[in-house]
């Protein structure tokens, strides 16, 4: 009888024979995808594509702990969206009323000096300050009173939590059920979480860019004119020239009032900032995607678990972008303080008889 202590150990069990061989990565990426669309509020579509090719993952996409939490994104991300757009509308609203009126204030500059009799012009372009400057703070009230900053914040942080936990769940449940479903989890991780953040940051992020060249634009006319202005305030001692100086001085004050608009359209849009930001967190989604097939050649080694450790670092890299939202929401509500206050400044002035102070 053989020695059992000196025995040479028995070669890796072999697969058994007829067992189906684990699929490539690339064809797992095709049974999740849905044309174009990509998303959590897409995998109610993918659940259907995967009852014959992965129908242990299947059954976990129908569980309730991922139907629920999908559920809960689409309640919380409508609601996000809905409050972002008002805030944004409102807010805009004000400004652009604030612009109106200090450009109505330059006229009545005008209307002052070409014709003081005009009792009339003058009466109806102050009431046409008043009125801007009341439009404008009822539009203001209306964003703060209904804490759209606020709603908008925790909308928008319970939206992506859950989107993320849809992930993270099935994910761990599909490492659990073998590397098969865990190779068809990966695909489904990389496609409606990863590459769908990724390709919604760089679209996000060019169109902040592009926002924040009007502004730029806009900043840039609002200079160019106060530099007219400051002109106009040299020539106006020159009584020659009184008249051309007069609407040298009227464009300095337009250039004021587009200057103030510009400031607040940047601050209330983050435009540069948001940019800034969605470009350094696609850096680093990027990196993460590169280490895809490295973490399937892991799964097929045995490592299913790979699969969750994956999703656990995508899902910390976004989550490390919500917390960017607490300070544009600060900014949000600094933005209508000081349009409330330029508003109430611009009644007060014309009520002095000083309109462009």
């Amino acid at each position: 009888m053989p020695d059992q202590d000196n025995a040479v150990p028995p070669p890796p069990t072999a697969p058994a024979v007829g067992a189906p061989a684990l699929p490539a990565l690339a064809d797992c990426t095709a049974a999740v995808a849905t044309g174009n669309q990509t998303g959590v509020e897409r995998i109610p579509a993918v659940v259907a594509q995967l009852s014959t090719a992965c129908p242990e993952l299947a059954a976990i996409l129908q569980l309730a702990p991922v139907t629920l939490r999908i559920d809960s994104y689409r309640r919380h991300d409508e609601e996000a969206i809905d409050q972002q757009a008002k805030l944004k509308r409102e807010a805009t609203l004000a400004n652009l009323c604030l612009l109106g009126a200090g450009v109505v204030s330059a006229l009545v500059l005008l209307a002052t000096s070409l014709a003081p009799e005009n009792a009339t012009q003058l009466y109806v372009l102050g009431l046409l300050i008043i009125v801007l400057g009341a439009v404008g703070a009822f539009f203001s009230h209306i964003a703060r009173d209904q804490g759209r900053a606020g709603r908008w914040l925790a909308e928008r942080g319970t939206a992506e939590v859950a989107r993320l936990d849809v992930f993270k769940e099935a994910a761990r449940r599909a490492a659990d059920a073998g590397p098969r479903a865990a190779l068809y989890g990966l695909a489904l991780v990389m496609t409606h979480l990863l590459n769908d953040q990724r390709l919604w940051m760089i679209g996000r992020a060019s169109r902040h860019r592009k926002s924040s060249v009007r502004t730029s634009l806009l900043s840039g006319v609002a200079v160019s004119l106060a530099f007219v202005g400051g002109s106009g305030a040299i020539l106006a001692s020159q009584s020659q020239i009184a008249q051309v100086a007069l609407w040298l001085v009227l464009a300095g004050s337009v250039g004021a009032a587009l200057a103030a608009y510009a400031t607040n359209r940047e601050a209330l849009l983050r435009d540069r900032a948001n940019a800034e930001r969605y470009e350094k967190a696609v850096v680093a989604l990027d990196r993460l995607a590169e280490r895809v097939d490295d973490i399937a050649d892991r799964v097929r080694a045995g490592e299913a678990q790979a699969v969750v450790a994956f999703t656990d670092a995508v899902a910390d890299q976004l989550a490390s972008e919500h917390t960017q939202w607490l300070e544009g929401t600060a900014q949000a509500d600094a933005v209508l303080d000081k349009l409330d206050g330029q508003l109430r400044q611009l009644v007060a002035d014309r009520n002095r008889g000083n309109p462009n102070r």
